[in-house]
């Protein structure tokens, strides 16, 4: 079977802070942007009070790569469960009126912009929802690589994980190793993943088109089956990037 088997490569030159969060809350976005540079780590703080705020700052982002160069993203908001609710009830902000999904297009110009090297932190209840963003090939894939809760959360958890995440990229460690160093800030029960697109890719279109239930749904056949999903594969990850990774080549997601 053609497995994934690559480390992709995520880098950054500064962490986004997003701050979008309810008024009554701890501000741990801003708790976080003061004690970044306290281990060398150069920050930016963009306060959000809606949805439209954080498409503006991911956009001035994109914008702003050959200059300040390439963003981490770093969100802080509220979410809710994407594996126990309905799909229409999958939300996050302060008010859970967006979707994670909806990261997609906004995210995919700023990953291009990165050279596919994004890192997104999403520091919210159920945060590892962000996957969602990675949509049905509709546009380029929106992060190399995303960090996020798996569980419920508390304020105190979020800034303990979330500084040792950032201590530990700062000393060198690999983005998974800094998970790792990261969930063990945490308490039984809360769980911090990483989640890398390339494999979340894989999933999608070996469940799409190649599981035996999907072949059951469809009469198309094998080679335009294989068509198809190459096209979804070269829009996610476009074909240059197979000469710089052997990740993102596309026969890593057919089974033998």
């Amino acid at each position: 079977m053609n497995e994934y088997r690559g480390r992709v490569s995520a880098g950054f030159d500064y962490v986004l802070v997003l701050e979008w969060l309810r008024t009554d809350d701890k501000p741990t976005g801003t708790d976080l942007h003061a004690f970044l540079p306290s281990i060398g780590v150069a920050s930016e703080l963009r306060i959000c009070q809606s949805w439209e705020d954080v498409g503006r700052a991911l956009s001035d982002a994109a914008a702003t790569v050959d200059t300040k160069g390439v963003p981490a993203v770093h969100l802080e908001t509220h979410g809710s469960n994407p594996w126990d609710s309905n799909p229409e009830d999958i939300a996050l902000g302060p008010r859970r009126d967006s979707g994670w999904n909806e990261f997609g297009p906004l995210l995919a110009p700023l990953n291009v912009r990165a050279g596919f090297r994004l890192l997104f932190v999403s520091a919210a209840c159920w945060g590892s929802g962000i996957m969602a963003a990675i949509n049905g090939g509709e546009h380029p894939a929106p992060f190399c690589c995303a960090v996020g809760f798996r569980t419920k959360v508390d304020e105190m958890a979020v800034r303990d994980s979330m500084r040792e995440l950032y201590r530990s990229l700062k000393r060198g460690a690999t983005v998974n190793d800094s998970v790792d160093s990261a969930q063990r800030e945490l308490v039984a029960g809360q769980k911090l993943q990483l989640e890398i697109a390339v494999e979340i890719a894989v999933k999608i279109l070996r469940v799409t088109y190649y599981k035996p239930e999907a072949l059951r749904r469809t009469t198309v056949g094998p080679l335009r089956r294989r068509r198809r999903a190459r096209r979804v594969w070269e829009t996610w990850f476009p074909i240059y990037l197979r000469d710089l990774d052997p990740a993102y080549r596309f026969e890593i997601a057919i089974p033998e």
